[in-house]
């Protein structure tokens, strides 16, 4: 049987719902399709109505004083919204009333309830004001009769309306306030039955507006999840961006890995309205080591030639040396042999204890040449052939990157009939992709923290 609605509408000799008696009602019969019944009248209230809801209203004791009692439509009332869920824009007023009344009557008044305030905050979000006037001038729904209680009934029937149709469209079938009150915030363009549908796998996601304009791409350890913390985000670039959401694609990965290198390629290639942080920059200055007549291992900063083995790229040549500046701190490296002072004689910190002294053969060669080894490794993944393996998309497969000598390659899936020890054949199973700056930092800051986090885990 298909649900019925009685969306209702009193107004009373208050504001507040409780002890107040109800001047006029309007009940409005809903299919879920269209308007099967109505009821209204006025009513008798056998108590004054204070001039300042008259005021309201327009509703004055005169006016009612042939109207029937509510003991006299009772039995309609009850009988109209037998079965039915109780409706009303702020249902908790109403139904208070109602309630109120029979109790006064020595009857019990139950009803399944739906607050259209609820639900238009749930299904319409986005509005400055969910008060049924202003709420009803947005959406161009015409009130004929503010305040009198069949003017907001036929209104609310109206909102209803939209509301059904907001809902079906977005696949949502329970409009109680219990699931309402677990329906997540999505944006007023997407159905929520995409959201619904999102995985809770690892991957990169694609958030598209109305007019199918990819607006942004991000990597996720569980998407669905990820989606959430998007819509619920306050700052101004997540609610410019939740305010054109209307469509959402995936890619699953399995690998976290894999997502955020794809990640990173697919920001570069698109160049998304809200990405920023990835987007492609361009490089102009290299961090760059070589070995002395002596063997120490000096570093410096040069323009990006082509052919030149940069150890790290940069956008400006202040980023550049102020990486090498901040390395020579924590490094305690000679700031002679980086590039960062010109002299014949020993460095300037050496002088304050901040060099040990290579400059000024105070320290073996050797011992330099360790720490630049130590800092070094730290910004490079290490000069070796080996295969970084991951969890796959499903447990028949597991992912792999490729890494030649310290240079990115790319990434693919093995099947489990194609899976040995001796890693035979894995190239085959290899896309190809573009050993970018941020490739290598990716896969450098995630060698880092697999390292910490699992020391056990796979890397050949």
């Amino acid at each position: 049987m298909q649900q019925e609605y009685a969306i209702i509408d009193i107004e009373t000799t208050g504001r507040s719902a409780k002890g107040q008696k109800v001047t006029e009602i309007a009940i409005i019969i809903h299919d879920g399709e269209k308007v099967i019944d109505e009821y209204q009248t006025l009513v008798n209230p056998e108590t004054s109505i204070p001039y300042s809801i008259t005021q309201l209203t327009g509703i004055y004791d005169e006016m009612v004083m042939h109207s029937p009692k509510f003991y006299e439509i009772a039995k309609r009332v009850y009988e109209m919204t037998e079965g039915r869920t109780f409706v009303a824009h702020n249902v908790a007023f109403d139904y208070g009333v109602l309630k109120g009344e029979f109790a006064s009557l020595g009857g019990d008044f139950e009803r399944n309830k739906l607050c259209t305030v609820k639900l238009s905050r749930k299904l319409l979000p986005g509005h400055a004001s969910y008060s049924l006037g202003k709420l009803c001038t947005d959406l161009g729904i015409p009130i004929n009769g503010r305040h009198r209680a069949y003017g907001d009934a036929e209104a609310t029937a109206k909102l209803m309306d939209i509301l059904l149709s907001k809902a079906e469209a977005m696949g949502v079938e329970d409009l109680s306030t219990e699931s309402l009150a677990n329906l997540p915030k999505i944006p007023p363009l997407l159905a929520l039955s995409t959201y619904t549908k999102l995985p809770t796998e690892t991957g990169v996601y694609y958030i598209y507006n109305d007019q199918q304009a990819l607006v942004y791409v991000g990597k996720a350890n569980n998407i669905r999840q990820r989606m959430l913390s998007h819509f619920n985000d306050k700052s101004r670039k997540e609610r410019s961006m939740f305010a054109v959401t209307a469509d959402i694609q995936y890619q699953i990965t399995g690998s976290e890995l894999i997502a955020l290198l794809h990640e990173s390629d697919e920001i570069k290639k698109h160049q998304p309205q809200f990405n920023h942080a990835l987007k492609q920059t361009r490089i102009t200055h290299g961090l760059y080591a070589y070995e002395t007549q002596s063997g120490l291992i000096q570093l410096s900063i040069g323009k990006l030639q082509v052919g030149s083995m940069a150890i790290m790229t940069y956008g400006k040549l202040s980023q550049a040396k102020s990486y090498l500046e901040n390395a020579v701190m924590n490094y305690q490296l000679c700031p002679k042999y980086c590039g960062l002072e010109k002299t014949n004689g020993p460095c300037f910190a050496s002088h304050i204890k901040k060099c040990n002294g290579v400059c000024c053969n105070k320290e073996s060669i050797e011992d330099y040449n360790a720490r630049v080894e130590e800092m070094l490794s730290d910004i490079m993944i290490r000069q070796e052939d080996f295969f970084i393996q991951e969890p796959g998309r499903s447990d028949d497969e597991i992912a792999i990157v490729q890494i030649k000598q310290g240079e990115y390659i790319g990434y693919g899936y093995v099947p489990a009939a194609n899976q040995n020890e001796a890693h035979e054949g894995y190239e085959t199973f290899i896309t190809p992709k573009t050993n970018t700056p941020d490739a290598q930092r990716i896969i450098l800051g995630y060698l880092k923290k697999s390292k910490s986090k699992t020391p056990e885990k796979e890397i050949k």
